[in-house]
């Protein structure tokens, strides 16, 4: 009963958050039509072809297919099949190009399900990324992409193959396993999916009926949710000014709003367009003591962007350094580093941070050293420490994290670094050397649709 009188939304305030802002900046980008009039598209014989073939001809077909649905010439993009050993880990790769390159993991096609699924996340970088609306340096790519489907009427297809369950045999023995394909959980899609309808008017879609149990819960909970309570950013009267650019008035006003979500999106705002008057202090300053966690946390963190200007709030930054809680702990460090804080107490009980268990933490407590830069002197020791002990449990983020901190805080200390680590693990040695020297490391090889 109090389930209907007080419907939540299946995210948290962040999830949510972030799922309505990309859904709006999509209409912004591609037009509230396209999702208005999109068709949905069912995993059926009605949208694929009935007579597949596990073969690259079959999963061409499908491609094509899904090309019609999403709005993308055929001729722009070649498939190919690969075995799954030149493809470890991936399910499909995505190259730009004049004509682009998708490539698929030969065992989805076995996997019907999975392989539209896959095919039509690498579909949306051909839209996203040669589209020139978003890059693949921008960290929420491929969640966007992920998300795009649902925009465009595919998402059910997504939602439905975010768990991979597979019969092995090996011998004489048999048994099942159970994986996650895709970036975006089948809540989230499942949420992502009641925000398609609810801005279609779509109270009961008959469509829910082909999602799987999980996102077809997130979807109705979230429809009860959004038309009970209307708290969304993406909502019918918001699609038509998705592209609107926020301004100082505009964020104040939603700073002090009471829906959590509009709080939230409000201090994205400010970091997003590098909003940087000085009257937005105090409204973010009052978000530190925020009822919401999620909101208190990044509060904290989009304040210390004010540098020097918010050095009043140096006493509440400190406070939360020694609370319990790790992410308030991170973002109190890096807003400490971004104000330039110097006295030895408060640098102190930043590198105390360093050997915090939760990696996090400590990596916004490096960078918050190295921010400060040479006042931090004082700490030098424990900086090696650090760097010595995340070095021999094989660490590597914390370890280079503060091989940075450390040559920001005493540069001239390289010798005795490449001394120190001389015959040590190769990779440890590396890391700490090419951070001493300023170089970014080498990123792994991405793999981009994850299985």
């Amino acid at each position: 009963m109090l389930g209907w009188l007080f419907p939540r939304c299946p995210l948290d305030t962040a999830g949510k958050a972030w799922v309505e802002r990309r859904m709006l900046w999509l209409a912004g980008r591609f037009g509230i039509d396209r999702l208005r009039n999109a068709r949905v598209i069912l995993p059926t014989d009605e949208f694929f072809p009935a007579d597949y073939t596990p073969d690259e001809d079959g999963a061409a077909r499908c491609l094509a297919c899904l090309c019609e649905y999403m709005g993308v010439d055929p001729f722009a993009v070649r498939l190919t099949v690969l075995e799954d050993v030149h493809m470890p880990g991936a399910a499909g790769l995505y190259e730009q190009r004049e004509r682009s390159a998708i490539y698929v993991a030969e065992s989805q096609l076995d996997y019907p399900d999975q392989l539209v699924s896959t095919l039509a996340h690498e579909l949306a970088h051909e839209l996203l990324l040669k589209g020139g609306h978003l890059t693949a340096n921008e960290w929420d790519h491929e969640l966007v992409t992920d998300l795009l489907p649902v925009f465009l009427g595919a998402g059910i297809l997504l939602a439905n193959a975010t768990v991979v369950s597979q019969s092995v045999t090996y011998g004489n023995a048999n048994y099942w396993t159970i994986g996650k394909q895709g970036y975006l959980s089948s809540i989230t899609l499942g949420y992502a999916l009641a925000l398609f309808a609810y801005v279609r008017g779509e109270v009961k879609p008959a469509w829910r009926k082909h999602l799987r149990w999980d996102a077809r819960c997130s979807l109705q909970s979230g429809l009860r949710f959004l038309r009970r309570r209307g708290d969304s950013l993406f909502r019918p009267d918001t699609v038509e000014t998705a592209s609107e650019t926020p301004t100082v008035a505009s964020v104040l006003r939603n700073l002090d709003h009471p829906s959590a979500t509009v709080r939230l999106d409000a201090l994205w705002d400010v970091a997003d367009h590098d909003l940087s008057a000085p009257e937005l202090v105090a409204g973010i300053a009052a978000r530190m003591s925020d009822r919401d966690a999620e909101v208190r946390r990044v509060g904290v963190y989009t304040l210390g962007r004010f540098g020097a200007v918010a050095a009043e709030h140096r006493l509440q930054f400190i406070t939360f350094l020694h609370r319990g809680n790790p992410p308030l702990q991170a973002a109190a460090a890096a807003a400490l580093g971004g104000i330039g804080v110097a006295d030895p107490e408060t640098v102190r009980a930043i590198a105390e941070l360093l050997g915090n268990t939760e990696g996090e933490v400590a990596i916004a407590a490096a960078h918050a050293l190295a921010r400060i830069g040479s006042a931090a002197t004082a700490v030098i020791p424990r900086l090696i420490e650090v760097l010595e002990w995340a070095g021999g449990v094989g660490d590597l983020d914390r370890l280079e994290a503060v091989a940075v901190a450390l040559r920001a805080v005493t540069p001239d200390a390289l010798p005795r670094i490449r001394e120190y680590f001389e015959g040590r693990d190769p990779e440890v040695r590396r890391i700490v050397l090419q951070a001493f020297a300023g170089k970014a490391m080498k990123p792994p090889k991405h793999d981009d649709h994850q299985q």
